[in-house]
């Protein structure tokens, strides 16, 4: 049998076209890769690039801090909305709490008291005997104190202030003997030293000396001179005296020139 050309030409492209059906057919079910992310999955071919990773989540911002305020009451019943506290009521609540605890203060001073009375009503006779005695030590100790600062004025003659002398002699005790006696000497020597190191304490004029008699005359000669004795007198600071010797010395000069 034979064939002619353009039946050949049919056949082999009726035979091309059933080849390709047959290839597209054949291999249709066969997919591409897949990614998985997660936003969902996607077809991943050959010249696909792999998709940029996603920056983490941000966290979620602290809450703000929740400020106190009063707590609230249940809610009231039908409504579903608390209610503010009862103030009032809560003040006198702890009033009355205070009003309380003065009440058991006072009640406990109270006893403490009625204890102290028990037992000193339960002393024996000893025991207040050797009070009395230690009260006495004390009185006894205080009268001597007395009575060294008395001596420590009366030696202090020579001080512009005498009541200042008991408060630079600290150490009374021993100025008293062991018969109770007060050491005067030793007190005079004492102060006699506190006023070598501090002389602002002692009298500026000094003892006063007296006056020279006029009826003995004028002895110009010798250091007994009414001249003499007022250079003495103001070399010492005695103004009193030097006035009265120069007063002294005039009246001779007006008996002197009649």
């Amino acid at each position: 049998m034979t064939w002619a050309p353009a039946e050949a030409a049919s056949s082999t492209a009726t035979a091309g076209v059933r080849i390709g059906r047959f290839f597209t057919r054949g291999f249709s079910h066969v997919r591409a890769p897949v990614h998985v992310t997660r936003k969902g999955v996607f077809a991943l071919s050959e010249t696909t690039t792999p998709p940029t990773p996603e920056p983490p989540a941000q966290p979620p911002s602290p809450a703000p801090p929740a400020t106190e305020s009063p707590a609230l009451t249940a809610p009231v019943e039908g409504t579903g909305k608390a209610t503010e506290p009862d103030y009032r009521a809560l003040y006198e609540e702890v009033r009355a709490k205070l009003t309380r605890a003065e009440q058991t203060a006072r009640d406990h001073k109270a006893k403490a008291t009625k204890l102290d009375e028990i037992e000193a009503a339960t002393k024996t006779d000893a025991e207040k005997a050797v009070e009395r005695a230690t009260a006495a030590e004390a009185q006894l100790v205080a009268l001597r104190r007395t009575a060294v600062d008395a001596e420590i004025r009366a030696a202090a003659t020579s001080w512009a202030d005498p009541t200042d002398a008991p408060r630079y002699l600290d150490d009374r005790d021993r100025y008293l003997g062991a018969d109770g006696a007060v050491d005067t000497t030793a007190i005079t020597a004492d102060l006699a030293t506190v006023l070598a190191q501090r002389p602002h304490l002692a009298r500026v004029d000094g003892p006063r000396r007296p006056a020279p008699d006029p009826s003995q005359g004028q002895r110009s000669g010798g250091p007994s001179g009414i001249g003499e004795q007022i250079r003495e007198a103001e070399a010492r600071g005695d103004w009193a005296t030097a006035i009265s010797l120069k007063n002294q010395r005039l009246v001779e000069q007006a008996r002197t020139q009649r």
